[in-house]
């Protein structure tokens, strides 16, 4: 699912139990939460994920909620590099 960033201001007093901030191609990040057992994915007006420069920068954007935990996600190509198949094992997460 995904949330407008207009949207997500309205629950601003609850718990955002989990925020992964995701590297995508480039140098861009994308924000998925879980907010009340569901999760999310932030957008703009546009219900496009909003895109941010650094993983820093989408720490920064949620610094007014209550975060529990926050983790970067970040990319994982080298199993394809190598020649190796997508595999179903755990995601690498590094706190933030």
């Amino acid at each position: 699912m995904h949330m407008q960033n207009s949207e997500l201001k309205i629950h601003k007093n609850e718990l955002i139990s989990h925020l992964d901030i995701v590297s995508m191609e480039g140098r861009y990040y994308m924000a998925r939460f879980e907010l009340d057992g569901q999760a999310y994915v932030l957008t703009g007006a546009d219900d496009k994920p909003m895109m941010f420069t650094g993983a820093c920068s989408v720490r920064d954007h949620f610094k007014d909620y209550t975060v529990g935990r926050i983790e970067v996600i970040p990319p994982t190509g080298t199993d394809e590099m190598i020649g190796m198949p997508d595999s179903a094992d755990e995601t690498m997460r590094v706190p933030l």
